[in-house]
């Protein structure tokens, strides 16, 4: 019913000059929420992920709203930035982008993560691709890393109980 009144948002800002500045100083305040709103809303998605990787320690309220309205990204430049963004942040911040990830359901992604050295968390996003099925075991024929091996145990005990079994065997062996 009221689909028209939300789509038709009146923001704060008329220029991206304006928003910038809010963005770039990541305040917990009104006028960086409505900064974002404006970002978002004008797909300065590059520019936002950009002032998150310089602002990484940030109050975690304004990053979550960020990602909770934060549309699927696909463009190879913002994905990448993403990474970055993963591997330098804290545990809640990580927490934050990888349910983020997950809500876009974009299988590529993860095992991108995966080839970039973020295994844990990129097998934690995999587990929701029961097709991953075959690339987690290929992937994981010499896998070293003993949280990695965890996360994929948690996996193919959904999807694969033989295998789950020979990785916890591995496990038991160090």
């Amino acid at each position: 019913m009221f689909k028209g009144f939300e789509e038709d948002k009146i923001f704060r800002f008329k220029e991206f000059d304006e928003a910038r500045i809010y963005i770039e100083n990541f305040k917990d305040d009104k006028d960086t929420y409505e900064a974002v709103d404006y970002m978002i809303n004008h797909k300065e998605y590059y520019f936002l992920l950009k002032n998150v990787l310089k602002q990484i320690d940030t109050k975690k309220n304004i990053l979550a709203y960020l990602f909770f309205n934060l549309p699927c990204l696909k463009r190879e430049e913002d994905l990448d930035l993403l990474i970055k963004i993963v591997k330098r942040s804290d545990r809640i911040l990580k927490k934050i982008v990888i349910d983020y990830i997950k809500s876009c359901n974009n299988e590529e992604f993860a095992k991108k993560m995966y080839e970039r050295g973020l295994k844990t968390e990129a097998v934690e996003i995999l587990k929701k691709f029961p097709g991953c099925v075959k690339y987690l075991k290929e992937k994981l024929s010499g896998e070293q890393d003993e949280e990695v091996i965890k996360k994929a145990v948690e996996f193919f005990e959904i999807y694969d109980e033989e295998y789950a079994k020979k990785l916890k065997e591995k496990l038991g062996n160090k």
